[in-house]
């Protein structure tokens, strides 16, 4: 089950996500761009919060094309206006794929490591993507804060916030998501890691500061981002 602590109907819960979609969908474009996203492709973007990259998506797949954007709380999501996107609530870890597939793409971003059980949700992902489709995945690595920053105050406080109360998350699932991959008999998976660092007032500093006044908690200074990609092909 998952136990996401944040809800949309927080008077700054745009601005949250806002700071994660500005940190990190430079680098998510980019590899959409290298896996050839574009017209006509059928997309399912899972937990897709506020949807900045479903937007991007709808755009790239143009009027042939089709996003599918789902998540628990589709508030955000309802203010998107595309006529190639369709919005659905829909829980990765009870529901079962939806009926709009199979996709050429299925993207999910920091959504597994607050699952107690990501590789059941993995395998609804699976199940969407067509043959010789795309499973793209990103999930982070906190390991600089919560293991290696030198400052002892911030990583106490670090390991607060992902140490919530009720809360199932597995800030260092980016590291273990390419074994739960492999795992379910997949072909052509690959792995990329990046380090991002991050400043007072820049855009992942932002959200980490906002996710840790929610719960509440001080802001923070770093982290690492796992990247995973794969490929699904049939087998002959």
């Amino acid at each position: 089950m998952s136990t996401y602590p944040f809800d949309q109907a927080w008077d700054k819960e745009r601005s949250r996500l806002g700071g994660l979609e500005q940190g990190l969908d430079p680098g998510t474009i980019r590899h959409l761009e290298a896996l050839g996203v574009g017209s006509g492709w059928r997309c399912w973007e899972v937990g897709a919060g506020g949807g900045s990259i479903a937007a991007w998506l709808c755009q790239r797949v143009a009027d042939d094309g089709h996003v599918l954007a789902t998540d628990l709380d589709t508030t955000l999501l309802k203010r998107l206006s595309y006529p190639n996107l369709a919005v659905r609530r829909h829980d990765i870890v009870a529901d079962e794929a939806p009926e709009a597939g199979p996709f050429d793409l299925v993207h999910a971003r920091w959504l597994l490591h607050w699952i107690a059980e990501p590789t059941e949700a993995l395998g609804r992902m699976v199940a969407a993507v067509r043959p010789d489709g795309w499973l793209f995945v990103e999930e982070p690595d906190w390991v600089t804060l919560l293991h290696a920053c030198p400052s002892e105050i911030v990583s106490k406080v670090a390991t607060l916030l992902w140490g919530t109360e009720g809360a199932t998350v597995d800030a260092a699932y980016g590291r273990r998501l390419f074994d739960d991959m492999r795992a379910l008999g997949l072909l052509d998976v690959e792995s990329l890691g990046r380090v991002e660092m991050m400043h007072g007032g820049r855009p992942l500093a932002t959200h980490v500061s906002l996710s840790m006044a929610k719960t509440p908690r001080p802001p923070s200074s770093r982290a690492r981002s796992g990247r995973r990609i794969l490929r699904k092909r049939s087998r002959d």
